[in-house]
Formats: C-alpha cells, sequence, structure tokens
C-alpha cells in the first residue's frame, strides 16, 4: 500500500513540475509579424530591427517577399522596441513587453507615411 501511494505522490509531482523551466534558466520566446505599407502591400527587403531595452543592442532582419520577419529565441525577461526601414523611411515604434507572455509573439508592422 505504501509503495502506491508513493508512486501516486510521485508521478502527480512529474505532472506538476513537467512545464515548469529550472530556476535560472531564460526562458524564450520568439517574434514574428509582416511589414506593410499603407495600402496593405507586403514589403520586400524591409530592415526589421529590434532593440533590446536592457542592453540597448539592435538585431536585424530582412523581410522576404511576403513581408515576413523572425526573431527565434530572444529573452522572455526583457523588454523590446521593433521598428523597421524602408527606402529611407521608417514605420513608428512597436513595444514588446516581457509581461506579454506569449511564446510566439506577433507584430505586425504598417509603414503609415505617404
Amino acid at each position: 500500500m505504501n509503495t502506491r501511494l508513493l508512486v501516486a505522490v510521485l508521478a502527480v509531482m512529474a505532472l506538476l513540475l513537467r512545464g515548469t523551466p529550472l530556476s535560472g534558466q531564460p526562458s524564450l520566446r520568439n517574434l514574428t509579424g509582416t511589414v506593410q505599407d499603407r495600402h496593405h502591400e507586403p514589403l520586400n527587403d524591409a530592415v526589421v530591427e529590434i532593440e533590446n531595452e536592457n542592453t540597448k543592442g539592435v538585431t536585424s532582419y530582412i523581410t522576404d517577399r511576403s513581408g515576413r520577419y523572425s526573431f527565434k529565441r530572444i529573452q522572455g525577461e526583457v523588454d523590446y522596441r521593433v521598428w523597421f526601414t524602408y527606402r529611407g523611411q521608417r514605420s513608428g515604434v512597436r513595444e514588446l513587453s516581457q509581461f506579454d507572455d506569449h511564446h510566439n509573439a506577433t507584430i505586425n508592422l504598417v509603414l503609415k507615411s505617404h
């Protein structure tokens, strides 16, 4: 009887700990989206930049033919600023908060100028 109880307790503990990251292990997430002009046409070769608010480090990505961009495995406990430039024009800045707990966040960017 004690063996059954021990097995049951261990099974419940394993289920509870299954999705919990180990302490000290940073959480990572992904940021994807599309870049479009004011007519909602995709912008190929736009330069999307993401700035880590803690380090002020900036990483760039050039959009594909469909205007898509992707930043994989960015730190989860950090706020980010995201914007793009295209042929000398710059979009507004969008924020990705560390409190946005989506593992796969999406921010679509639109160029509002004429």
